[in-house]
């Protein structure tokens, strides 16, 4: 058996890694088959979970609840598309790890964060932001925003 037999049917690769002597046993094999079953079962079930907590998945009081556990509350005006937006910026945001070479990883795609020095920086964005430019984007504190 190959690895993927184990992905198509767990219960049966484990079986057959029993030798004959005692898998040829039907109460070995009974009692084998439900204990592998419920692991199985259980395999399946924490398979299950991570899609049902992704932001990317998530619509109405799902994706509230998650944006709750983030610490952003949803304003009245935001469709789910805008509110995953702005949760996805700011889990980019607050991953970040403060440095000039991994800005861009926290932009989106047609925007541009400029250092025009003196503690300011340009933005330039392909929309409007639903929150203010320094709570979605990496600018430093202290550091203005000249033009957005």
């Amino acid at each position: 058996m190959t690895h993927n037999d184990f992905i198509s049917n767990p219960l049966e690769f484990w079986m057959s890694l029993f030798p004959s002597a005692t898998r040829e046993k039907p109460r070995f094999s009974a009692l084998a088959e439900a204990i592998l079953r419920q692991a199985a079962d259980l395999a399946a079930v924490v398979k299950a979970i991570p899609p049902a907590f992704s932001i990317l998945q998530a619509t109405g009081s799902q994706l509230d609840a998650a944006g709750e556990a983030c610490g952003i509350q949803r304003q009245e005006s935001w469709s789910d598309e805008t509110y995953r937006s702005v949760l996805l910026r700011k889990l980019k945001l607050n991953t970040w790890d403060g440095t000039n070479e991994t800005v861009e990883a926290c932009l989106e795609a047609g925007e541009t964060l400029t250092d025009t020095g003196g503690n300011n920086v340009t933005v330039q964005t392909t929309g409007t932001l639903p929150l203010p430019v320094q709570e979605l984007l990496p600018v430093p504190v202290g550091v203005a925003v000249v033009r957005y």
